[in-house]
């Protein structure tokens, strides 16, 4: 993986400098955050410093982190250390914390030279910041700083969103910003404090519906993007396993016995990926090892085909380890239906008997 990366870093370092020019700088203040001092996290062993921890994830994820927000592997490293802050600074329950999360997060970039940026992290729980190193994609320097519960200004940080380039990343700061703006109308008791989340959906799916007609021109165009199904590959995984099929239809919204997207992924579903992503999940229950699996999954890629068979209905095919999936959806309603998933390992009663050899 290493070597891929080293062999192509040019063609990364430009990637990275075109996507890094799209975010705003970070704000000169950070009203109502409190530095956290000596800012230490712990891994999965305390005895494992937070240095060694992002070297680990820079060997790992260096050849994946295309963009900015690719850095998340570096968040994730420091999230639960920070909640664990988050929590003594303000007593929050884990309801009160997954709130907060409701809001969401924004990100910005600061050049400290050439090939040196300053990532800032902020959402309404706490602020993260870190140096990135684009050349060789370590990250040093973190620092946190905890909410302590001080109102913000209102409008604070309202449109600091990275520029556009694509319909996608315009929806997604469209939808972001909602979620971001909703920390002002809880404030003027416009909405219950203690289900922001329903307010963040209801906003969401309002915009969806309103925006039904281009929701379908961009799914279109993502889901033709796909290579063709491959019904080569596909033959290898001859056995249907109907009783993961039940598994995988729980992570749909269910009417009159009809399978549909969730709503409240709906308006961020643009080419089926959060449908495989809830898929994929479940089947890594079935698999053993599976905690390695979404890991080894985000290296190696996914593996997904489209085929268009009507105006508005489209067939997705993926594989994932030893499992083959197809389904079909429907981009207007957000029906799924047609579920079918194989494996390509033979039944139980299929598999060679073993040859007993007697004991000496």
């Amino acid at each position: 993986m290493d070597n891929s990366y080293q062999l192509h870093r040019e063609q990364y370092i430009h990637l990275l400098k075109a996507d890094l020019a799209r975010y705003p700088s970070a704000p000169d203040t950070l009203p109502g955050y409190e530095r956290v001092p000596d800012f230490y996290v712990p891994h999965e062993e305390e005895r494992i410093s937070k240095e060694a921890a992002l070297h680990l994830a820079q060997g790992v994820g260096n050849f994946r982190t295309l963009g900015v927000e690719d850095t998340r592997f570096v968040t994730e490293i420091f999230y639960e250390s920070a909640l664990k802050h988050v929590k003594e600074k303000q007593h929050l329950t884990f309801e009160e914390v997954l709130n907060q999360r409701m809001y969401g997060e924004l990100f910005f970039a600061d050049s400290i030279d050439t090939n040196q940026w300053k990532i800032t992290v902020i959402n309404r729980l706490y602020t993260l910041t870190y140096n990135w190193n684009i050349t060789d994609n370590l990250v040093s320097a973190p620092e946190l700083w905890v909410y302590t519960g001080m109102h913000q200004p209102s409008g604070w940080l309202n449109g600091q969103f990275p520029e556009s380039h694509t319909e996608v990343q315009q929806l997604g700061n469209t939808l972001d910003a909602f979620r971001w703006s909703l920390y002002d109308e809880i404030d003027g008791e416009k909405i219950d404090p203690n289900r922001p989340g329903k307010a963040i959906f209801d906003r969401m799916t309002a915009y969806y519906k309103a925006h039904r007609k281009e929701y379908i021109g961009l799914r279109n165009e993502e889901l033709a993007k796909y290579p063709e199904l491959d019904e080569i590959y596909s033959k290898t995984f001859s056995r249907e396993v109907p009783e993961l099929k039940e598994a995988l239809l729980s992570t749909l919204e269910t009417t009159d016995g009809n399978y549909s997207l969730s709503s409240q992924i709906s308006p961020y579903e643009t080419d089926g990926s959060y449908v495989i992503n809830n898929f994929q999940y479940m089947l890594n229950r079935k698999l053993k090892n599976y905690p390695e699996y979404p890991l080894t999954s985000w290296i190696a890629g996914k593996d997904i085909y489209s085929k268009q068979l009507a105006k508005h209905l489209w067939e997705i095919q993926f594989f994932y380890y030893k499992y083959a999936v197809c389904f079909h959806w429907n981009i207007v309603t957000d029906e799924i239906s047609d579920l079918i998933i194989r494996t390509s390992e033979p039944a139980i009663d299929e598999k060679e008997t073993p040859i007993l050899i007697p004991a000496k």
